[in-house]
């Protein structure tokens, strides 16, 4: 479809074209966003994880265990290595106009978990990483993704498009968030893994 052609058809149908990006952003959304913030509480309370999960996507939901915690002031959120959820915008570089859009996987957008730290910068952060190949080998086997050069340490968190129409559908999105919990529940299962990348922080991040 040319350009010209694509101005027409909108023109033609903005009426249903607003009406559809107002009921996402304002009744969908909302939707969206406390059901990822219960399935990501209810993890964390089971795991006895640190975090802070609410239900606003716009902010930043994260997530530790507390043997990650960096000592000293205990009022301090200060970790050496935590998640939070995070967005991969589309193949074009843009992120999509709804976090129902994201969370649907429009033009390969995704969610995922993103891995950082308060330890140490990202310079340091990028330099540690490309030497600990072996570690990052590990991680990748297990369906991490890891990219020194960006400094990049993450997780896809893979949403089925039909199982989170029938979940709006139904109003019920556990079954199209299950995925979000299995995420959760592979990091803990690769503990071991990060164990070891947090010890390599923490001798990193000593003065």
């Amino acid at each position: 479809m040319t350009d010209p052609s694509i101005g027409t058809v909108i023109v033609r149908h903005i009426d249903e074209l607003e009406e559809a990006l107002r009921y996402a952003n304002g009744t969908m959304q909302p939707m969206l966003a406390k059901a990822v913030a219960v399935v990501l509480e209810e993890r964390r309370i089971a795991l006895g994880w640190a975090g802070e999960v609410v239900a606003d996507l716009a902010e930043t939901l994260w997530l530790a265990p507390p043997e990650w915690k960096i000592g000293g002031d205990p009022e301090d959120d200060d970790f050496y290595l935590s998640f939070s959820l995070d967005t991969m915008p589309c193949i074009d570089g843009h992120e999509p106009e709804t976090w129902v859009g994201t969370i649907a996987g429009f033009a390969g957008a995704r969610i995922r978990f993103v891995f950082g730290t308060d330890a140490i910068g990202q310079r340091d952060w990028k330099a540690l990483l490309r030497s600990e190949g072996a570690l990052l080998d590990e991680l990748v086997n297990k369906g991490f993704l890891c990219d020194p050069k960006t400094g990049d340490l993450a997780l896809t968190i893979p949403i089925n498009r039909e199982d989170l129409a029938s979940g709006f559908e139904e109003e019920d999105l556990e079954t199209a968030l299950a995925p979000l919990r299995t995420s959760v529940d592979r990091i803990r299962d690769a503990r071991p893994i990060f164990d070891r990348l947090v010890e390599a922080i923490s001798k990193k991040g000593r003065p």
